[in-house]
C-alpha cells in the first residue's frame, strides 16, 4: 500500500493503479527496494505518456515530479499536476530552479522521480542518460532506486491519443548511493559512471521482465 498523507494523493493513486491493474495488467516487482523514510530518487526509463502515473502508482511512497514545462500551459492541468507534486522543467535548458526544486524535496526527506533519459525513448531502445540522476544524486546523497517499466511503448506510443489494453511491467531494482558507486573518481568521470550505471541497471531490469532496452549509444558528455 502508499505510505502518504496526502488524501488528494493517495485518492489519485488509487484511482491510476486501479487503471493499470485492471486496464494493462500491471505487474508490479521489487518494491521492498524503495525506502520508505528519508529522501530518495526514483529513475526510471521513459517511453509513453503513462509513464510518470504508472510509476507513481507502483511506488509504495508518494513522489514529486519534475514534468515538461509545456504541461502547464493549461491552468487547469497545472492545478492538477502541482496538486499531485508536480513541477516544471524546461527541457533543453539548464533548468536551475528545477533542479533546485528537486533538490529541496530531497532535502526534506521526500521522494523525487525523474527519467533518466529525460525525454521519451522510441520505444524499441534506451537513449542516452542526461546527467540530472547524477547531478542530484551526488549533491543530495539520497539512493536511487533504478525502474523499468516496459509495454508503455505499446499501450500509449508517440502521437497515440488513448491507451491500449496491453500488459505493462515495472521493476524497481536495489537503491544505491553517488558515493557507493564513484568513490574519490573526478567530478566529469564520477558523473558519466554514475549515470552509466544506472542506466546498466534498467537495462538489467528490463532484461528479467524479459524485454530487453539496449542502449545505442553511450553517455551523453552534455555539461
Amino acid at each position: 500500500m502508499l505510505k502518504s498523507n496526502d488524501w488528494f494523493y493517495t485518492l489519485a493513486w488509487s484511482l491510476v493503479r486501479g487503471f493499470g491493474k485492471l486496464y494493462l495488467r500491471m505487474e508490479i516487482r521489487g518494491t521492498e527496494h524503495v525506502p520508505l523514510e528519508g529522501s530518495v530518487i526514483i529513475a526510471p526509463n521513459h517511453s509513453s505518456f503513462l509513464d510518470p502515473p504508472l510509476v507513481g502508482s507502483a511506488c509504495p511512497r508518494q513522489l514529486h515530479y519534475m514534468a515538461k514545462a509545456e504541461l502547464f500551459r493549461f491552468k487547469p492541468l497545472a492545478a492538477l499536476l502541482r496538486r499531485v507534486g508536480a513541477f516544471p522543467v524546461h527541457r533543453g535548458t539548464a533548468d536551475t530552479g528545477a533542479i533546485r526544486g528537486s533538490l529541496e524535496q530531497l532535502q526534506q526527506g521526500n521522494g523525487v522521480l525523474l527519467f533518466i533519459e529525460g525525454t521519451r525513448n522510441p520505444g524499441d531502445h534506451l537513449l542516452p542518460p542526461t546527467p540530472g540522476v547524477s547531478l542530484l544524486a551526488r549533491h543530495s546523497g539520497a539512493p536511487v532506486v533504478p525502474v523499468a517499466i516496459v509495454g508503455t511503448e505499446r499501450a500509449m506510443p508517440k502521437n497515440a491519443s488513448l491507451p491500449k489494453p496491453c500488459k505493462v511491467k515495472v521493476a524497481f531494482g536495489a537503491p544505491f548511493t553517488f558515493e557507493q558507486i564513484c568513490g574519490d573518481l573526478p567530478p566529469r568521470v564520477a558523473r558519466d559512471t554514475f549515470s552509466d550505471h544506472v542506466m546498466t541497471q534498467i537495462e538489467m531490469l528490463a532484461e528479467q521482465q524479459g524485454v530487453p532496452l539496449k542502449r545505442k549509444a553511450t553517455v551523453s558528455s552534455t555539461s
